[in-house]
């Protein structure tokens, strides 16, 4: 490049954090703005939010509703495996996907459904597999999404289905990227409530923010919108003719769950949505999320597409909580007991409201909404789904370059070469005891229970290094 950008990056979530670490590498200065204050000198207040309640890196079996939804996932899962080291992962290394007879007797054909989905997602990784044998990490694809005889002490089954579906550790993803942002020197500034967004004359952006109680105002070459659930209304702001799909925000109850010692881990099951659906899905030696749609799911409303404001309930219910969480809470218990024998003793730890954005009223679908060019310089995330953020960071990257290259500040011949040096893949830690420590300061900083500071794989055991190492996902 001629000169040194500086780029802004709004939002300390997930897709924030690899905005910035993607930017980074690149050569671009970076300054990633989060709302939340630091709470310890070790520690970058970051997936505080939207981001501390992570449950699986998905295969796209559980959208048998919607083929798009399930090439979408199953696109990140492949991505996601080689981006990240193995310690992030859950408990797992595979899925089952339970097809409910209950469902099937309803009218609902959900063994076809099934069944149709598993050959959409070999057909997808025959096909990523034929792009690039880099992306061959689940054997022969006749066998990554395939039928199973039922399991022994589990009701209800009209089908089981085998999937690559994994579990990820929120507190081991984030300790991970706040350990990857140090390294590659991105500024992050804690504590920072954006207030503004405007395009100067010249091309670039004014970012006005409240930090400590004082008015702060910064300019930099190109923005990252990616606050999450207010991302759609700083677009807006930004260009008012912006073409923004339909946002819909659901309320929904997660719980996570003490493990009796007895609990087989390694091959848990996710059933599909509705009340035939549940999911129990490991995140540390003794603790896992579970999940019950009915008991999950409290509301969802289509946002104002003028204001894309949280809509004032859910505000009400995040800050104070929900009063039928208890009730919630064992009702989901209740259930699951039925479908996961593991499920069977289980205590919960705690229970969190969680928003979750997505396009459609429907969880049945959770197609990528990618990444926005808001204006010259200017992208916007909106996250839907987990499974899909190395994906959309990288197409973050991307568009961030083709900008530096319209405005003459990079050549064309060095696009490639850049967008393989941001996506490398996350090297483990180094200083394992230091690593350790810091694995409950993040805990804490995200309000989930402390338990989720052992992984299974562990930063000094062997294997816990890349589980595929490849010199850049470039060609994904």
């Amino acid at each position: 490049m001629k000169r040194t950008e500086l780029h802004i990056v709004i939002g300390g979530g997930i897709a924030g954090c690899l905005a910035a670490i993607m930017r980074r590498r690149a050569g671009y200065r970076v300054l990633l703005l989060e709302r939340a204050e630091a709470r310890s000198p070790e520690a970058h207040p970051i997936c505080t939010g939207a981001s501390n309640i992570v449950s699986e890196n998905h295969s796209g079996a559980e959208y048998p509703f919607d083929p798009q939804s399930a090439r979408d996932c199953f696109d990140g899962r492949l991505v996601n495996e080689r981006f990240f080291p193995d310690l992030v992962f859950g408990g797992k290394d595979y899925s089952r996907v339970i097809a409910s007879r209950a469902m099937q007797d309803s009218g609902t054909d959900i063994l076809g459904q099934c069944r149709d989905n598993m050959r959409v997602i070999q057909d997808r990784y025959a096909q990523r597999c034929a792009e690039d044998p880099a992306n061959a990490l689940f054997g022969a694809p006749d066998q990554v999404c395939r039928e199973i005889p039922a399991p022994d002490g589990i009701s209800d089954v009209g089908a089981a289905f085998v999937t690559p579906q994994r579990g990820i550790n929120p507190v081991v993803v984030t300790a991970l990227l706040d350990q990857e942002l140090r390294r590659c020197g991105v500024e992050v500034r804690g504590g920072a409530d954006v207030t503004d967004v405007s395009r100067r004359s010249d091309g670039t952006y004014q970012v006005e923010y409240v930090e400590d109680g004082v008015r702060k105002t910064v300019v930099g070459d190109q923005v990252a919108l990616c606050a999450a659930t207010e991302t759609p209304a700083m677009a807006r702001r930004l260009n008012p003719s912006l073409a923004l799909p339909p946002i819909y925000m659901a309320l929904r109850q997660i719980l996570f769950v003490d493990l009796p010692d007895r609990t087989t881990r390694n091959y848990t099951c996710l059933k599909l949505e509705d009340e035939y659906g549940g999911m129990l899905s490991p995140f540390s030696r003794d603790t896992a999320l579970v999940y019950y749609p009915p008991a999950a799911h409290i509301a969802v409303r289509r946002v104002d597409p003028t204001t894309y404001a949280l809509p004032d309930d859910f505000r009400h219910f995040l800050r104070n909580g929900h009063p039928e969480a208890t009730e919630r809470a064992q009702l989901a218990l209740r259930q699951l007991t039925q479908w996961y024998p593991e499920v069977r003793g289980a205590e919960v730890v705690s229970a969190h409201l969680k928003v979750a954005v997505n396009t459609t009223d429907s969880s049945r679908l959770r197609r990528n909404a990618g990444v926005l060019d808001v204006a010259p310089g200017c992208t916007a995330t909106v996250l839907l789904k987990w499974t899909m953020c190395v994906v959309n960071a990288q197409r973050d990257l991307e568009a961030a370059l083709r900008h530096s290259i319209a405005t003459g500040n990079a050549d064309r011949d060095e696009y490639a070469e850049l967008v393989a040096r941001g996506t490398v893949p996350i090297a483990p830690p180094s200083d394992v005891s230091a690593w350790r420590r810091r694995l409950r300061i993040f805990a804490r900083n995200m309000g989930v229970p402390e338990a989720l500071a052992a992984p299974f794989v562990d930063a000094g055991e062997p294997g816990s290094g890349l589980a595929h190492t490849v010199p850049s996902l470039a060609s994904s």
